[in-house]
Parts: C-alpha cells; structure tokens; sequence
C-alpha cells in the first residue's frame, strides 16, 4: 500500500476528526459511513488495463513504460493469464491459483520475475493449464509510486476470446483502459466494436497506436483511425507509440529519441489518470464528512438557540418540522425516489432481457448460415468455438448496456435527494456472466456417428437394383444386351444411391446440428438472463439501502435537533456551562467543515486536453 499524499493525509486527519466529533455524541451510524469513506484513501490503487487484440505489443508497452522486462515478450510468446504489475520496494511476484472448490478462496504461490514466462504465456502455460487466476509482478518504480497499477490482459484468441470477455467484465471497477493497435493496418469493425463496448464500461479510454518505428506511414495510420472513430460515435484519446524506440532511449538516456518515442505524452496521461482518481477520491470524502458535519451540527445549533435566544425557539421549531415532514416524504414507502428505482429497474429488466434474446438469435441465424454452408461433422470443434466466443461478445455487450443504464438510472434517483452526499452512493459493480457460456454443455453426439456403412450398403442396394431392373428389362424385350452395359447401369444407379445417401446423411446432421444449437442457446438465455436479473435485483436493493441509510441518517438528526430545542432552558449557571460547550463544539465542527469543503474544491475534477501525435 502506498503512502498518501498531501491531501491525502489532510483527508484522513479530518476524517479522524469527524470520526472523534460523531462518537462524542453517540452517532454510531455517522461513525459507520466515515470509517467506511477512509477506505478510499487507505487503498489508492489506481487500476489501468491494457486490452487489445492478439500481438499488439501489450506486454512490450508496458516494459517500455517501466523500462523494465516484466512481462515476457517475444515472437512466439502470448500472454494467457493476466499479469498484474503494481509497486513494491522490492521486487517479486505473487500466483494466483483457481480453487478445486469454487466455494474456497483461492491459493497463492509466491514465484520470482523470471519464472513469469513460465506462468503467465501460452508457451509456458498453454491453455492455462496450471489453473492460474491472475499472476502480480511488484517493482519499485517511480510511475507505480502514486499507487498506478497495470493489467497486461491475455492475446490469447482475439478480442473474440473469453479470455478477454472475462477480462473485459471487470472495467467498471477501472479507473482507465488503454486499448492498443499498431500501426500496420486500419482499425478492424471487431477493434471499433469492442471499442465501444469498453466505452460504455470505463469513461476513461487511450487509444495507442503502437509500433510506429515499424510502420513509415503510422500518421496516415492514426489518421485514418481517428476519422473511423468519429465516425462511430467514440470520442476517445489518442497518442502514437514506440516501445522499441523507449527501450533504447532508456538504455542509452537518449532523451530526443524518448520524446520521438511517443512515450511522455502517455506517462503525462497516466499521471493525469492517477491524478484524477485522488482528486475523486478526496471529493467523496469530503462529501460525506460534510454530511455528517451538517447533520451533527444542526443538532448543536438547536440546542444553543434554546438556550442562547429562547425567544427563538418556536420559530426554529418550525422549520426543522417542515424539513422533518420533507425526510418523513423520502422515507414514506410511496416516496417518488422508491418509485422511480422500482420501475426504473423494471425498465431495465426489459430492456435488457429484449437485447439479450435480439443478440442471441441473431448469433443463432449466422449459426445456422454457417450449419448449411458445410458439413458440421468435419469442423464441429471450431464451430463450437466461434460460437462460444460470439455468445460471450454478445453477453459482454449486453452487460455494458445495463451497466450503462443502471448508472443513469442512479443519477436520476440522486437528483431527488437534496443532499450533496448522495453523489457518493454509488451502486455495486457486478461481473457479467461471460463465464457462463464456457460452462454450458452443447451436444455434439452426431459428430462421432458413422455414416460410411450406411452409404456403402445404400449404393449397394441401389446398383444391385438397377443391374437386375436392367438385366430383366432386356431379356423381357427379347434384347441380346451384353452383360458389361447392365453392370454399367448398375454402377451408374449405385453412384446416384451414394450421392443421395450422402446427402441425407449430411442433412440429417445439419438437423442435428441446428437442433443442438438451438438448445445451447436456449439454455444460454435462460442462464445468463437469470444472471442477469440477478444482478439487477442485487444493485437495486443495494441502492435502496444506500439512500434508506441515508434518509435515516437525516431522520435521526431531525429527531434530535428538534428534542433539543424544545428542551426546557436548565438553570442559569448549568445553561451558561453548556452553551460554552456547545460553542466550543460547533467551532470545531465548523472548521471541520471549512476543511471538508476544501476537500471538496480542491478536488474538483479539471479538464484535460487530448493529446495527439
């Protein structure tokens, strides 16, 4: 864990504060909601993944950045198992094995940066066959310093692959994607759609376009990329690359050749990246300790006009009644906000059920186009693949469109909470069911059937057929036919019986295979939608629960802001004692809030231009 910064440490000095301020006067749900908003400040890991398709230079770029040979690259070396690259004093890596038991925590095994190859490539691990989860290379480098940290994601399979889909399903929990193609060719409609779909995942995306030392005509390259992507809507950065020219600036302390390299203008954006994701981090802490300031001090304030202005008193009883009758409207079960979540998800639900099934029977019409194209027996295996790959495309996209959706629907819940905190309620990330679709099972019986006795025997019949049909015909007739002509019809019959039961046999198993198909995709709408709805109920509910806190909070200090300013005035030494207490706590909680506002400007998040090269 890296240490915090500056504002960091100015943070967590007021959090503690706040923490201090709500345990005095027994706020244990005040005490909860802080406590939780330091683990923002307490783990700055600031997640990149760098994703693209197979032999785009991931890993390269990546040891380019660090200047530093983490990742292992070569001609024929894929990466097949993510590698997560973050910092530490001292270097190392940690493996992470998939359990026997899904229901057990995964194993770890601590391994050195050499052995990293033989655990994270295709050539050292083919198919992952160690069963690794992800692998975690540590090294002390100035760039990961802030708390930045790489994912280098798996080549294997293409964009198509579920590697990548799986990969791809965590984004939302990203801070930033860098998506890579290099400069031999124009971005491909697979690259530009899955573009879109990491888009819609992660706000926050790089376009790089690598190996420009490789490729003279890289700038027409990237210019021809850039009018493809405003073409599909997708406004995005983008900087040009060499990682080969890094690694010799950085071997011989070239500096032209680094800038030449593309490389500072990507550091600057990764800082950029990090940068921001502090600022956002201070801004929701100084978010909810303004809150919970708010909410003790109108507390305190009450008491003191009681006791200060007591003439007052009836008139501060009567607003905090009417903002009372307002929080009792938020809580009521007929609330608009409680409304607008429920049909919002019911929405959802619909919306996202109707592409699912859209997307899977068009997988369905191209899976039976390509059934009747050849012959399934043959090629079953890659078939089976391409169509496990494209339902995990299609799922992926259907999740980046609820994901997409649910976030808007969050926003316009906010908006019915005038409370600056409700910013920081934000509902849970959840994994798309990608994994489902490699654990259907799709029957492929027919593909092992043996059809070459049947055709044998029905050419047989046929030509035995036409030689006695043709042998009787001629002696019937009264014909002196040489036998050889009646042998001939018979094999000429015998090879259109071949034909013809090498026909039926392939159509009978085109049937088969369509029928197979439609029952692997029938069980993939039923499984993934249950995912899916799933999903949705969990985020609902943990959304309803975050803003029901967050009503209860606001009723409790309702509650006791109102009891105490109808308190009856005590004594006038006991009064005079306690207004100097109150004062003296409302001082301090009105610095606290000076500072959390502070926290709040200050982190305000401030555009950043494109970088181009």
């Amino acid at each position: 864990m890296q240490e915090p910064s500056g504002g960091g440490h100015i943070a967590l000095d007021t959090l503690d504060l706040a923490v201090k301020g709500a345990k005095a006067y027994g706020r244990d749900d005040l005490v909860q909601r802080l406590t939780d908003a330091r683990r923002l400040l307490s783990e700055p890991d600031v997640t990149v993944y760098v994703v693209g398709e197979f032999k785009q230079g991931k890993s390269s770029l990546i040891n380019a950045l660090l200047t530093a040979k983490i990742c292992p690259v070569d001609d024929d070396i894929a990466t097949a198992v993510p590698t997560v690259v973050r910092y530490a004093p001292e270097s190392g890596a940690l493996a992470t094995y998939e359990p026997a038991d899904p229901s057990s925590p995964p194993w770890t095994e601590r391994i050195s940066l050499e052995d990293l190859p033989s655990h994270v490539s295709e050539a050292g691990n083919p198919g992952n066959l160690r069963k690794l989860r992800s692998v975690t290379a540590s090294i002390s480098r100035q760039l990961l310093s802030g708390g930045l940290v790489l994912v280098d994601t798996p080549g294997v399979g293409g964009l198509g692959s579920l590697h990548n889909a799986v990969t791809v399903s965590s984004l939302p929990r990203a801070h930033a994607v860098l998506f890579l193609s290099d400069a031999s060719q124009e971005l491909t409609a697979a690259e530009l759609r899955f573009l879109r779909t990491v888009k819609e995942l992660c706000p926050t995306v790089f376009f790089v376009l690598t190996k420009t030392d490789l490729y003279p005509q890289w700038r027409r390259i990237l210019e021809l990329n850039a009018g493809h992507l405003e073409a599909c809507g997708i406004a995005i950065d983008t900087v040009a690359v060499s990682s080969e020219l890094r690694t010799v600036a950085a071997r011989s302390a070239d500096q032209q050749m680094n800038v030449e390299s593309g490389f500072p203008q990507l550091v600057k954006r990764l800082q950029g990246v990090v940068g921001d994701a502090e600022r956002s981090a201070l801004n929701a802490v100084g978010l909810h300790v303004g809150s919970a300031v708010g909410q003790l001090h109108a507390a305190l304030r009450a008491r003191r006009t009681a006791l200060a202005h007591p003439e007052q008193s009836a008139a501060l009883v009567a607003e905090l009644n009417r903002v009372n009758d307002r929080v009792d409207a938020l809580r009521s079960q007929s609330a608009k906000w409680q409304q607008l979540l429920f049909d919002g998800f019911a929405d959802i639900s619909s919306d996202v059920d109707y592409d699912l099934r859209a997307r899977s029977r068009g997988v369905l019409h191209e899976a039976e186009e390509a059934i009747e194209e050849g012959d399934p027996a043959k090629n079953w295996a890659e078939f089976e693949k391409w169509l496990r790959q494209r339902l995990a495309n299609e799922t992926l996209e259907n999740y980046a469109t609820f994901v997409k959706q649910a976030r808007g629907l969050a926003s316009r819940v906010a908006e019915h909470f005038e409370l600056a905190e409700s910013q920081a309620v934000l509902p849970r990330e959840v994994q798309a069911p990608v994994q489902v679709v490699e654990e259907i099972d799709i029957d492929s019986s027919f593909t092992g059937v043996k059809t070459r006795g049947t055709t044998g025997m029905a050419a047989f019949q046929k030509a035995y057929s036409g030689f006695l049909m043709f042998s009787m015909l001629t002696k019937m007739a009264a014909l002196a036919i040489p036998t050889p002509f009646g042998v001939a019809a018979g094999l000429l019959m015998g090879r259109s019986g071949f034909l013809d039961e090498r026909k039926r046999q392939l159509e009978k198993r085109r049937g088969l295979a369509k029928t197979a198909v439609r029952r692997f995709v029938d069980e993939f709408n039923l499984q993934v939608g249950k995912d899916s709805r799933d999903a949705m109920r969990t985020v609902q509910r943990e959304l309803r629960d975050a803003y029901s806190a967050r009503v209860e909070e606001l009723q409790r200090s309702l509650t006791e802001a109102l009891a105490n300013a109808k308190k009856a005035v005590v004594e006038d030494d006991t009064a005079a004692a306690e207004l100097k207490r109150l004062e003296a706590d409302i001082e301090a909680l009105e610095v606290l809030g000076r500072r959390a506002d502070e926290l709040t400007l200050r982190s305000a998040p401030k555009p950043v231009p494109a970088v181009t090269r």
